[in-house]
């Protein structure tokens, strides 16, 4: 006769999983831990005095100073020709030349400048005060001078598009780099 009690009939259900643990279980039992070497000790940090630094080598040990970019001779040879074609009244020459030169250079905040000019004298004037500002951005106002004529091409190009508020805020930066007050 065959057993009907409720543990029975749940053994003969699942036989399987009880086997596959019983195996794992099992199995498990007889492996063999890994052994290892002991760490050697090492001296304790207050007993090993450190070694004086050597001048040479603390010089070596400093992340180098980055040096300013220079801009490349090709696009200060481009950006004056571009001066030489905006003075002969050839302002398209003048930007296109201009272009190039901010391909190989674009991050010297001059040439940005002198794009924004060209744009300023082309009446494009929404261009003009966006360039001049990136010539902000990447100069801030390091350069003064710079500075000064930057924010003189976006109070012109703010007035020609009828900006009062703007032009009176780019009046006030030119106001504040006359004065030094920054």
């Amino acid at each position: 006769m065959i057993p009907t009690s409720p543990i029975h009939v749940r053994l003969r259900i699942r036989p399987q999983p009880i086997g596959a643990l019983l195996t794992v279980v099992f199995l498990a039992a007889c492996a063999v831990p890994e052994t290892r070497a002991p760490a050697p000790e090492e001296p304790p940090a207050a007993e090993a005095p450190e070694p004086e630094p050597i001048p040479h080598e603390e010089a070596r040990d400093r992340e180098p100073v980055p040096e300013p970019e220079t801009t490349p001779s090709a696009a200060l040879a481009l950006a004056e020709q571009a001066e030489g074609s905006r003075s002969e009244g050839n302002l398209e020459r003048a930007a296109q030349q201009l272009e190039r030169a901010l391909r190989i250079a674009p991050r010297d905040a001059s040439l940005w400048h002198q794009m924004a000019r060209i744009r300023l004298e082309q009446g494009n004037y929404p261009q003009a005060d966006r360039l001049a500002g990136r010539s902000l951005q990447l100069d801030g106002e390091r350069d003064r001078t710079l500075a000064l004529e930057n924010w003189r091409v976006i109070r012109a190009a703010r007035e020609a598009m009828g900006d009062k508020e703007g032009a009176r805020e780019a009046q006030d930066a030119i106001q504040r780099l006359e004065t030094g007050v920054v």
